[in-house]
């Protein structure tokens, strides 16, 4: 199974960031694993290109078939977000589903980039401030995230528009 990365979080629920899952022949028993799991919930960020090109055209209906709910919301490789607006939709959607008990895996291509930020964006909706945010991600995941200057700088300009409101 793709790795789950836990982030550490004070919540009834839990979050989590992924690498895309195995494809193909092994993508039916990769989202029973999730289900196994537990998860509640999966937000796939990967553009359509990369669903076809990953094998993953069936995510979706295999997830929704498990019981999963599945969510798209495409965001380029090594980008960001084009709507603002979208992103609180999603992020709040996936802080209050972690609220009341429900456990969330992000996933893009590596697991590093696109889902550290949409993961530090509903972090940030939970009520974390955005450095603690990526810091809790980078114990998670192992690694520096995100992946890029131009994603950790609109993390935190998501984090102190998300302040002011």
């Amino acid at each position: 199974m793709s790795r789950l990365h836990w982030i550490e979080l004070s919540a009834a629920g839990r979050i989590a960031i992924s690498a895309r899952p195995r494809a193909d022949d092994w993508l039916e028993t990769e989202i029973g694993e999730w289900k196994a799991s537990g998860l509640n919930m999966v937000v796939s960020l990967l553009e359509r290109d990369e669903v076809s090109e990953l094998g993953l055209l069936r995510e979706a209906e295999l997830c929704r078939s498990s019981g999963i709910e599945f969510l798209s919301f495409p965001i380029p490789d090594r980008g960001v977000a084009e709507n603002g607006a979208d992103v609180l939709q999603i992020a709040s959607s996936i802080a209050s589903g972690i609220a009341n008990g429900r456990s969330v895996a992000i996933h893009c291509r590596a697991g590093i980039g696109r889902s550290s930020m949409i993961a530090a964006c509903a972090l940030i909706c939970s009520g974390i401030e955005a450095n603690d945010a990526l810091a809790r991600i980078k114990a998670a995941r192992g690694l520096t995230v995100p992946d890029t200057d131009e994603q950790r700088d609109w993390i935190m300009a998501f984090g102190k528009t998300y302040e002011r409101q």
